[in-house]
């Protein structure tokens, strides 16, 4: 049996076809997006704990994160976003960056980026005692 008009069978599959290769570009796309963001998110909050454990004073550290993702982490997160937390424990300085992406298409929602680092205070918010 033959049918009288074979037209339309590409456009057909190329439709199919488009569909999938958008959909794993998208993902790929804010995958990216997902993890340079949070590299970002991880070196700020880096940053906001070595500035605590060399100044002691959290505003100072949590100026510096807000700074580091305010120059080109804004093409990823939305600065509004940005919560920056600060403090000592012990002997160690912690910092805690949390942002919400800009990228996120249905089906494909990134979550919230959160990245907490820490390091050693200075030696002599360690031991106060040898520097009266």
């Amino acid at each position: 049996m033959r049918f009288r008009d074979r037209r339309g069978g590409v456009l057909v599959e190329f439709a199919f076809a488009f569909l999938i290769f958008w959909a794993f570009l998208a993902g790929l796309f804010i995958t990216s997006f997902w993890g340079i963001g949070g590299a970002f998110a991880q070196e700020a909050a880096f940053e906001a704990a070595r500035k605590y454990a060399v100044v002691a004073d959290a505003g100072q550290a949590a100026a510096l994160a807000k700074s580091i993702m305010g120059k080109w982490a804004y093409v990823f997160f939305d600065p509004a976003s940005v919560q920056v937390s600060v403090w000592g424990e012990g002997d160690r300085a912690k910092a805690e960056v949390t942002a919400v992406p800009r990228v996120s298409v249905w089906p494909f929602k990134a979550g919230v980026i959160r990245r907490e680092a820490s390091c050693s205070m200075e030696y002599r918010f360690r031991h106060p005692q040898e520097f009266d």
